[in-house]
């Protein structure tokens, strides 16, 4: 879970940082395209600017410019020696460059969407007064002898003032006010539409929010889906584990079971259904494995091998289900008596055999004897049936040359068939002898 955490975070992290990007380089094309298009605003102003200042230079550089007086030329009447007769006594008007600027720029004003004027700080012609943005502007190129432009977008026009310096023609009307020639004099503004600028900047704002909504509706639709892939990746190896750990603790639980069932099965298969005691079966497995490991570690056994005295009279007289019964009691009987490391087994109808580890022949008799006096002291009771109970036992002790645990069992068996050839309730010990 803190991979997944950790995943989504580092993925959300970079695609943040990506769309910041994105809109940082949108925003900065947008503020590039409008340092540009007003580039483009101060080339086309300062053009025109310098087209008048180069027709002022003319007009200096000849002493003014005379005219023949018509209808709409009037002389400059801040101008000392403003006209001047021919010998036909024909009026010429001087027109200096300050009133050639003047006279250019009313005309222009006038048929174009240009905009031109002249203007001082302090003017001979009260015409020629600043406005508000002409003033700051004068005020901006007078604290900076170096610098010859000022401009300003203000309302529906792109404004530039360039600064117009003192020349010896300028003098001759300005030469009262303490002006030297390379002051700054004043200066020419030159005003241009913005109509193509401002909807262009309008488009390209317009275009770039569209770019903003699509950057960042495109980075959150990254990160919902991104963390969605991963959340169904995470969530499904999550159910797979489940699935498995599920699958795993049922296998488990299974084979628990499947073991269990074989150790029952196991258990039924070497148990005597009737007396519940170990049958023929377990008791030679078992007994095998007794008899080779005494044999390699040199250690005694024996057999006693245990029936019935007169069990079918039994069964005959009081029926089977009592023969049953006294199976049950004297297997329950021998059991308590039998220690834990030997084996009791019931190998017959109504047979019995023991194994006795690490014990000698002799040992085993003294066995046998106990048993068959606690069985000779046992009576069977049921209602008004009373039966006494009595065994005939053989024992056998392990020989050297023995190979096999049947060997033991044989001699054994001949021993209790002794027993029961006299006269039963006996336990008999085999010798060769007999």
């Amino acid at each position: 879970m803190k991979n997944k955490n950790f995943l989504i975070y580092f993925i959300v992290t970079i695609i943040f940082f990506f769309t910041l990007f994105i809109l940082k380089y949108i925003n900065d094309s947008k503020n590039d395209y409008q340092i540009i298009s007003e580039k483009i605003l101060f080339q086309q102003a300062s053009t025109l600017f310098n087209n008048i200042v180069t027709m002022r230079k003319w007009s200096s550089d000849h002493g003014a410019v005379y005219v023949k007086a018509q209808e709409g030329i009037e002389p400059n009447p801040y101008l000392l020696n403003n006209h001047y007769y021919t010998k036909k006594n024909k009026l010429l008007i001087k027109i200096n460059p300050a009133w050639m600027t003047r006279q250019i720029s009313e005309l222009s004003n006038q048929r174009e969407k240009f905009y031109f004027k002249i203007t001082s700080l302090n003017p001979i012609n009260p015409k020629n007064l600043p406005d508000e943005f002409e003033k700051f502007a004068l005020e901006e190129l007078k604290k900076d002898k170096n610098k010859e432009f000022y401009t300003r977008i203000q309302n529906d026009r792109y404004n530039l003032m360039g600064s117009l310096k003192v020349e010896s023609s300028c003098l001759e009307c300005h030469k009262t006010q303490g002006y030297k020639i390379g002051d700054v004099i004043g200066g020419l503004r030159t005003s241009v539409p913005i109509d193509n600028y401002l909807e262009n900047l309008e488009i390209v704002e317009s275009k770039s929010n569209v770019l903003y909504l699509i950057t960042i509706f495109t980075s959150i639709l990254f990160i919902l889906i991104i963390t969605f892939t991963i959340n169904s990746i995470y969530e499904r190896e999550l159910n797979i584990l489940t699935l498995n750990k599920t699958l795993e603790r049922k296998v488990n639980r299974r084979t628990k079971e499947l073991r269990d069932a074989n150790k029952k099965l196991l258990e039924i298969s070497n148990i005597d259904y009737l007396t519940n005691i170990p049958n023929r079966r377990y008791f030679f497995e078992a007994g095998s494995k007794s008899f080779y490991l005494a044999k390699r570690e040199e250690k005694n056994l024996s057999i006693i091998c245990i029936d019935i005295d007169y069990f079918k009279k039994i069964n005959d007289t009081y029926g089977h289900n009592i023969g049953d019964e006294i199976l049950k009691l004297l297997a329950n009987t021998m059991a308590k008596i039998v220690r834990k490391s030997d084996i009791l087994a019931r190998t017959g109808g109504e047979e019995f055999t023991i194994l006795l580890n690490n014990m000698n022949g002799r040992n085993a008799f003294v066995f046998a004897e106990k048993l068959r006096n606690n069985i000779e002291n046992l009576t069977y009771t049921n209602n008004d049936i009373k039966i006494k109970l009595t065994i005939s036992l053989g024992i056998s002790q392990m020989k050297k040359d023995d190979e096999n645990l049947d060997s033991i069992i044989i001699r054994a068996d001949k021993a209790l068939y002794l027993a029961k050839e006299e006269n039963r309730n006996k336990s008999v010990i085999y010798s060769h002898k007999e």
